[in-house]
């Protein structure tokens, strides 16, 4: 009987033992499972992007003159430096600059470095009237210059190498800038020797290779959609042509004229980054 009582109590025991564990599982079962929040990946600045470009540009084309095979008129050397300076306005205007860019960028660490393309409508387009009596010798002679520049269309190419601060990127950046030149001086002058009217007619169109340097920020405002802001530096160096000076008999003196063609760009931009 003793025994018995004894397998009875074992029994028990251990179906209450089983009861508790079932009991603490299905408790364990109905509290709330918690995660441990995942970290954020950085953003990453490699890949390609394209996007498009808007902003002004600051530009000035300093032109100039200059008499050879003689002065104008032929017998007055003394009078080139007054006439030179009618004939070489600065011509100078704030233009829109509108246009599309791709690149491509590769980071290490916070390191950042890539490349960048653009083409731009850059409407630059500028006349100038001068008149002057350069005719020392003569004060009743009368020159009159009609200069113009203009520039249609800008294109860059330029690397780039940044700092990132997570979707910050701060950049410095330089290269070949490609832009059109169209330059054109047209001169008449009455002759303070009586001879009549003196004509000059020149004009250059060409396409310019330069250099580029400036800095800007771009920043993600998605893992895609970068929006940026530069400046940009834009020397298109010089374009040069000459042309005769003519009576109603002879020419008398070759003009050499050229111009300077420089901007600073300030600009906005959106890119879609892949």
């Amino acid at each position: 009987m003793a025994r018995f009582g004894f397998s009875l109590l074992a029994v028990l025991a251990a179906i209450g033992g089983m009861a508790s564990v079932t009991a603490a599982s299905a408790a364990d079962m109905r509290a709330p499972i918690y995660k441990a929040p995942s970290a954020i990946a950085p953003f990453s600045w490699t890949g390609f992007y394209v996007g498009g470009t808007a902003g002004a540009g600051w530009t000035k084309a300093d032109t100039g003159l200059s008499a050879v095979n003689g002065a104008v008129p032929l017998y007055f050397p003394a009078d080139i430096p007054g006439l030179t300076a009618i004939g070489s306005p600065g011509l100078s205007a704030t233009n829109a600059i509108v246009g599309a860019k791709a690149g491509y960028n590769q980071q290490w660490g916070s390191f950042v470095a890539g490349i960048e393309g653009d083409i731009s409508w850059f409407h630059f387009d500028r006349t100038a009237a001068t008149f002057g009596s350069p005719f020392l010798t003569f004060p009743g002679g009368t020159a009159a210059f009609s200069t113009s520049v203009s520039s249609n269309w800008l294109a860059t190419i330029r690397p780039r190498v940044g700092y990132a601060v997570d979707k910050a990127l701060f950049y410095a950046t330089g290269g070949v800038a490609i832009g059109d030149v169209k330059y054109s001086n047209n001169y008449v002058g009455f002759s303070p020797l009586g001879a009549g009217f003196e004509f000059e007619a020149a004009a250059v169109s060409q396409t310019r290779v330069g250099w580029t340097a400036g800095a800007g920020i771009d920043y993600a405002i998605t893992p895609h959609w970068i929006v940026s802001g530069e400046y940009l530096h834009v020397d298109l160096g010089s374009v040069s042509t000459s042309a005769p000076v003519t009576t109603g008999n002879a020419a008398t003196a070759t003009f050499n004229v050229s111009t300077k063609l420089r901007s600073d760009i300030g600009r906005l931009g959106l890119a879609y980054k892949f």
